[in-house]
């Protein structure tokens, strides 16, 4: 008889150090992510930018859906249980590749018009014979494509094919060209010229489904900038 209240004793006693050790478990968990600009999304309702908070799920198997997204970064989604006994949750968001090697640009996806400088043209009567223009353009484009799509230069027109880059730590892939275009008159010589680029993400990509961005791969800042001056000089008009 001793033994079993003494046995019943130690039970309760058990009991009561589990029931205060539960008690002793914050109510509330902390989430801070980096960049301080973040958003924190708790079962996709935005809870806060950096920092956020949430209530413990009451049940063991009761689950929190915690989204972590900032643009130019790779998104974070992860579940926390109500069994975890964690009372704070930090995350530092990787930057996604795609925006560390490419660069913001303003003039892609639209004509810009090059007024020729007088060394690439010839004007006799009402002809204009820009070959000298077109031989340096595919030189200039030879340094950045592996070849010319179409090139007309009596119906004044050439474009590069789409050239395809992936980019390390990002599941968004790139697609560029270059389309000229003769609008040249005996009294003004000119060319227009469009920097496409499109980006899509995996998935995407393999359904050719690309979307304009207004960024361009680092390696075709170059391109862009002896487009605008080697030929002759960007018009305003």
């Amino acid at each position: 008889m001793i033994m079993k209240k003494f046995l019943l004793l130690i039970t309760v006693l058990l009991m009561s150090v589990v029931v205060c050790h539960a008690e002793k478990i914050p109510k509330v968990v902390k989430v801070t992510v980096e960049p301080k600009d973040a958003a924190i999304y708790i079962n996709n309702a935005l809870a806060g930018y950096g920092y956020a908070e949430f209530t413990r799920p009451k049940k063991k198997n009761e689950v929190i859906i915690i989204r972590c997204e900032c643009n130019e970064y790779k998104p974070i989604l992860t579940k926390f249980y109500g069994g975890d006994k964690r009372t704070s949750l930090s995350f530092a968001l990787q930057q996604d590749g795609f925006y560390r090697a490419s660069a913001a640009s303003g003039v892609v996806n639209k004509f810009f018009t090059i007024d020729l400088d007088s060394l690439y043209y010839h004007v006799d009567g009402d002809k204009v014979d820009a070959s000298p223009a077109w031989k340096l353009l595919h030189q200039i484009l030879l340094n950045y494509f592996d070849e010319i799509a179409a090139t007309d230069i009596y119906g004044g027109y050439l474009q590069t094919p789409w050239q395809y880059k992936a980019f390390s730590l990002s599941e968004k892939q790139i697609r560029n060209r270059v389309t000229i275009r003769d609008i040249s008159t005996p009294k003004r010589v000119a060319f227009q010229i469009k920097v496409s680029s499109e980006v899509a993400g995996t998935m995407a990509a393999r359904h050719g489904e690309f979307t304009e961005v207004d960024r361009i791969p680092k390696e075709l800042e170059p391109l862009i900038e002896e487009l605008q001056t080697r030929i002759g000089k960007v018009s305003s008009l």
